[in-house]
């Protein structure tokens, strides 16, 4: 009785979570598997931190989701995210971007990022379990400074001969796209949390359909992993 009982609660619950919120979790495996596949390339270059970088969010999805069935808070992932986010992302731009300057930079932009987080989510004695707008947004405009960067690079480039079948092109755009959209739905985050309007609601379900698009390209380029890569050590 106690399993029936078990079992018709989370069937309850999973009927009120939104279908792609399902279908972006589920999306993470696909990049995972392949990247799992092609280790034995991807551990040669800095998809290696893409990797790690999924393998960590496939732990955190499994917490929030356990959260999630039991009908517990767990809007402190959305927080913790944002300093595994930060880390993570910078950890990879500062090996694919080759000028000094593009590494000084990204290492500024992540102490910066990850002071400012910090001081917004303790140091004003803020709830961690309540989503905090400012940390997120600075957060995005940390990553998405440093994808910015990258393209710069790659633009100005003549090695990379065909940019389709170029992994780090791919993860580039997935992490660009993503940051660069989910940017604008974070600025209403704790409004959008605490509302309980439907169509507010629906709002914010935009995220979930980026993760899932995000998902994609990171899986396309961990695919193309095991093409032959190489970017020019020089910019015009």
């Amino acid at each position: 009785m106690e399993l029936i009982k078990i079992f018709l609660m989370i069937t309850f619950i999973l009927l009120k979570i939104p279908v792609i919120a399902i279908v972006a979790s589920l999306m993470l495996i696909a990049p995972v598997i392949l990247g799992t596949v092609n280790i034995r390339e991807v551990k040669k270059t800095p998809l290696m931190v893409i990797y790690l970088y999924l393998i960590v969010y496939v732990i955190v999805e499994i917490v929030a989701w356990y959260y999630a069935l039991n009908g517990l808070q767990n809007h402190f992932i959305t927080n913790l995210a944002s300093y595994l986010d930060v880390l993570f992302l910078g950890w990879y731009y500062y090996l694919i971007l080759e000028l000094t300057i593009f590494k000084k930079i990204v290492l500024c932009l992540v102490g910066l990022a990850l002071i400012i987080i910090f001081w917004s989510h303790l140091a004003t004695g803020r709830d961690f379990n309540r989503i905090d707008s400012f940390a997120l947004s600075i957060e995005n405009i940390c990553i998405i400074s440093m994808a910015l960067l990258f393209f710069y690079q790659l633009l100005n480039t003549l090695e990379v001969q065909n940019l389709f079948t170029y992994s780090h092109f791919w993860i580039g755009i997935a992490i660009l796209i993503y940051f660069s959209i989910v940017f604008f739905v974070e600025i209403y985050a704790e409004y959008v949390t605490f509302n309980k309007d439907e169509s507010i609601i629906q709002y914010w379900q935009i995220k979930q359909y980026l993760t899932f698009i995000q998902r994609i390209f990171l899986a396309i380029g961990l695919w193309f992993s095991k093409t032959p890569q190489q970017l020019s050590s020089s910019l015009k």
